[in-house]
């Protein structure tokens, strides 16, 4: 499985886990992060935030501390600027 496929399944996840609301992980959207930003790939939380009643900066802060306690194998650490989750992949990550 992809990386990216891997962090849409594991978004959708913790946004269940988290608030008994189901997403489709196909919605999620993930990019690489920008050069300019701390972080490998990047979660787009904007489309989730009025379904979920949360703001972007909770939103990202709960997700990102899930999904880092959840898949310590995987994500190394987190950050949020604004609506972006922006995760940073373990370095043993293969």
């Amino acid at each position: 499985m992809r990386i990216t496929a891997q962090i849409r399944h594991l978004t959708s996840k913790a946004i269940q886990e988290l608030y008994q609301a189901s997403i489709d992980e196909h919605a999620v959207l993930v990019n690489e992060t920008k050069p300019e930003f701390e972080g490998d790939y990047t979660v787009v939380l904007f489309a989730f935030v009025k379904q979920l009643k949360q703001s972007p900066e909770a939103l990202g802060d709960a997700l990102g501390k899930q999904m880092v306690a959840n898949s310590p194998n995987l994500f190394k650490s987190y950050n949020v600027i604004k609506g972006f989750l922006n995760l940073v992949v373990d370095d043993a990550y293969s």
